[in-house]
């Protein structure tokens, strides 16, 4: 098992820079986790940085180090690190939990969600997809909204397929939730596969802020309200900026990150 007393250490911390203690209501309990993962950023830059570390927990980026560059730094992790984090720590807090695997356009098990059950009713959470809200599995077909997207989940036979709506009525893709028991040996066996996505030749980040989300591509800026993305190309100053504004002191420089200023 990947959890150390270390991490157990720093769950005491996080649980109480956000007064994650003493709530009786646990679906209430729940929603207020779900909402202080929002202040964790979705990025692939520390991920780019340990890619090649030795040490697995540190490449892997377990509970301990996304806490400690969080606190540090304003870093975050991408959705194997961030699930990993929030199964052990609603774990810790009392519920009970289950990894679950999805399969996106572009491979298999290349997604991860955590499937939490409070009495007899099970939710999902998504936050490597910025879902900060327990999604209830109770319906064959559920429509809700975030800060961007209007999201669609139907169940079908071979699993619960995810969709985007746009303004417009149009549906996207985006990922098949599967049903089958994901144990912590092929939760991290997928996790590990997840370096040699195509996104490891990117910077990725990912952010909610006030009025939708902002995503960046590389030096390619993207701002996401109410299914309507809002397009800039940025220089490398430009990109700076944004991450001081968002408080994410991690270092950028070029040539430090596997991005070029002409994509």
């Amino acid at each position: 098992m990947l959890l150390k007393e270390k991490d157990i250490k720093l769950f005491d911390e996080f649980a109480e820079k956000f007064n994650l203690r003493d709530e009786r209501d646990k679906l209430f309990l729940l929603s207020k986790i779900l909402r202080a993962f929002s202040n964790i950023p979705y990025e692939n830059l520390t991920k780019l940085i340990e890619a090649e570390e030795k040490n697995l927990e540190k490449k892997l980026r377990t509970p301990y180090y996304i806490i400690k560059d969080y606190f540090e730094k304003g870093a975050g992790g991408t959705c194997f690190s961030l699930v990993y984090f929030l199964k052990n720590f609603l774990d810790y807090a009392g519920f009970k939990t289950e990894f679950l695997l999805a399969d996106r356009s572009y491979g298999e098990n290349t997604h991860t969600l955590v499937s939490v059950e409070i009495d007899g009713k099970k939710y999902l959470c998504d936050v490597g997809y910025l879902i900060y809200r327990p999604v209830p599995l109770d319906k064959e077909a559920l429509e809700f909204k975030t800060k961007a997207y209007n999201f669609i989940l139907e169940e079908r036979e071979d699993g619960i397929y995810v969709f985007t709506k746009n303004e417009r009525g149009f549906k996207k893709f985006r990922y098949k939730i599967k049903r089958d028991k994901v144990n912590e040996d092929t939760f991290i066996s997928a996790w590990e596969k997840s370096f040699e996505f195509e996104m490891m030749n990117h910077m990725i980040l990912s952010k909610e802020v006030e009025d939708g989300v902002i995503y960046i591509k590389d030096l390619h800026f993207h701002k996401i309200v109410k299914g309507k993305t809002y397009y800039r190309k940025l220089n490398l100053n430009e990109l700076k900026k944004i991450f001081k504004n968002l408080k994410i002191y991690l270092e950028i420089k070029q040539g430090s990150i596997p991005f070029k200023q002409n994509r």
